[in-house]
């Protein structure tokens, strides 16, 4: 999508779509969607060293390996959110909520886990507008022109994965993913004199890709109380030969003009990905997590408008996007893991993560994300399950593009997952 020149500053917000608020989705894929699960939401996503039987953690498929051998984990999770945007000295509030992921896990065999769910990529949803004053360059009167742009879709994630413990410090693991959605984004520009011919936009494509990820983690026992966890993680990209579409059209006055069709073949690539982290554990108390991960989107072709000579033309670019890079941090406390008393075993959790634009906006550089997240993890003891966990997590984001001067976005988050453990798979014995 090509970035047309407006100042955001001038913008009023309107409406907004189930999943996204953000005029910022309009670009590249739209805003990429949140990885983490109701363990680690309250501690801004750090994952990729951190295995427990009891937990299922998606972004690390090593840690499948160590899924209880009589457990059947179903994980689901919510969130509500109020959006806050602000622009030139006004600010709108819109809600929504969304369906943040479903996952279940159970063992196959010794040493060897597996997993499978569904969560979002990514999700476009805006409807913004802004208007400018022209001067009089004809001897007929100042004019207006009027901008409006709308959009609506996004992308979903399946996936099947295996984690396998060949050594005991060492496990490795994998995703098969498939994304597939679709998306429309809407733009038309217009006079207040009706002799000016407005001119409509239309951009829309519909994906359907797979992606692998891999991941390994290597355990370190400092000592009977320490240990440490390194885990790294790699995901393959994909060219996807799916076609993009846009159809553009002008009008004035009375009469109505055809609309073109333009198509590019082959116009999407999804990044390869790295990732890295490191997870300190102490006596299954104390844990502390950082990661640090790389998409190298600059490196992805995808489809917009170029100019070429007094042309402009839709087509397939190389550099739209740019590199994204995460940086995470978390801690979990729980106060007595070998406990009777169920407060013995409720989690404390907090995180911190900073992640750089993968899209650009009129050749710079798009909005940059602050997350600051808390919550716990609250036991449910019954008949059927004492492993069972509530996950609730309150996050604060912040989103803003400051070489855009434009509108800078606060977003507060109430996230909820239900971690439910049944004993499935135990041998009954008789005498």
């Amino acid at each position: 999508m090509t970035a047309i020149a407006v100042c955001l500053a001038t913008m009023p917000l309107s409406a907004q779509t189930s999943g996204s608020n953000s005029p910022y989705s309009r670009y590249g894929w739209g805003t990429l969607a949140d990885e983490s699960m109701g363990f680690n939401k309250a501690m801004s996503g750090v994952a990729l060293g951190i295995k427990d039987s009891m937990t299922l953690n998606r972004q690390n498929p090593a840690s499948y390996s160590e899924i209880c051998a009589t457990t059947l984990i179903f994980d689901a999770g919510i969130s509500l959110q109020n959006g806050r945007f602000k622009t030139d000295g006004r600010s709108i509030n819109a809600q929504n909520s969304s369906l943040d992921y479903m996952s279940a896990g159970f063992r196959l065999a010794p040493r060897l886990g597996f997993s499978f769910g569904l969560r979002p990529f990514s999700y476009v949803g805006y409807n913004f507008s802004s208007s400018t004053d022209l001067d009089d360059i004809d001897g007929y009167g100042s004019k207006t022109s009027s901008s409006s742009y709308y959009g609506d879709g996004g992308f979903r994630q399946i996936y099947i994965g295996m984690g396998w413990r060949p050594i005991k410090p060492l496990a490795v693991g994998f995703n098969l993913n498939y994304i597939w959605g679709d998306y429309q984004h809407t733009s038309t520009v217009s006079y207040s004199d009706e002799n000016i011919q407005s001119l409509s936009r239309m951009y829309k494509a519909t994906i359907n890709a797979p992606t692998f990820d891999f991941g390994l983690q290597y355990d370190y026992q400092l000592d009977k109380k320490n240990k440490f966890t390194l885990g790294l993680t790699y995901g393959i990209g994909n060219k996807i030969s799916q076609r993009s579409y846009l159809v553009s059209a002008r009008s004035g006055g009375n009469t109505s003009g055809d609309a073109d069709t333009v198509m590019v073949p082959n116009s999407f690539q999804l990044p390869n990905t790295i990732g890295v982290g490191l997870t300190w554990d102490r006596k299954s108390r104390w844990m502390i997590s950082a990661d640090y991960t790389i998409q190298f989107w600059d490196r992805c072709r995808f489809p917009s408008l170029k100019k070429q000579g007094l042309n402009t033309l839709y087509k397939i670019g190389y550099n739209s996007l740019r590199n994204r890079h995460k940086v995470a941090v978390g801690v979990q406390y729980i106060p007595s893991p070998r406990g009777y008393k169920v407060r013995d075993h409720v989690a404390y959790r907090a995180g911190f993560s900073y992640t750089t634009p993968y899209t650009k906006i009129n050749g710079k550089d798009g909005p940059e994300y602050y997350l600051i997240s808390a919550g716990v993890g609250l036991p449910i003891v019954n008949k059927y399950s004492n492993r069972s966990m509530i996950n609730i997590s309150a996050q604060w984001e912040h989103a803003g593009a400051p070489n855009l001067n434009g509108i800078k976005e606060d977003y507060l988050r109430l996230c909820v997952g239900l971690s439910f453990n049944a004993t499935w798979f135990s041998k009954w014995k008789f005498e």
